[in-house]
C-alpha cells in the first residue's frame, strides 16, 4: 500500500510539473501579442482542466495516503 501511495503522490507532482511547463510554453508564444489580440476561450478551458485534473489527482494522492495508514495501522492491530 505504501508503494500505492508513493506511486499516486509522484503522478499528482507529475501533473503539477507538466501543467506548469505547458502553462509556461503557452505563456512563451502569447507574450509577444499580449493586448494586441484577444485571448482564445480554449485557453481558459484548458486552464481550467488542468487545475480540475491536479484537484482530482490530489484528492486521490490524499485517499490513498489515507488507506495506506489505516490498512497498515489495522494490520499491527490485528497481528498482536
Amino acid at each position: 500500500m505504501l508503494v500505492l501511495a508513493i506511486a499516486a503522490w509522484s503522478l499528482t507532482f507529475l501533473i503539477a510539473v507538466l501543467g506548469i511547463s505547458a502553462g509556461a510554453t503557452v505563456w512563451f508564444y502569447m507574450e509577444p501579442v499580449v493586448d494586441s489580440v484577444p485571448d482564445p476561450a480554449s485557453y481558459y478551458v484548458a486552464a481550467a482542466a488542468g487545475f480540475l485534473a491536479l484537484l482530482l489527482s490530489v484528492v486521490v494522492s490524499v485517499g490513498v495516503t489515507v488507506h495506506a495508514a489505516r490498512c497498515s495501522r489495522g494490520s499491527i492491530y490485528q497481528s498482536a
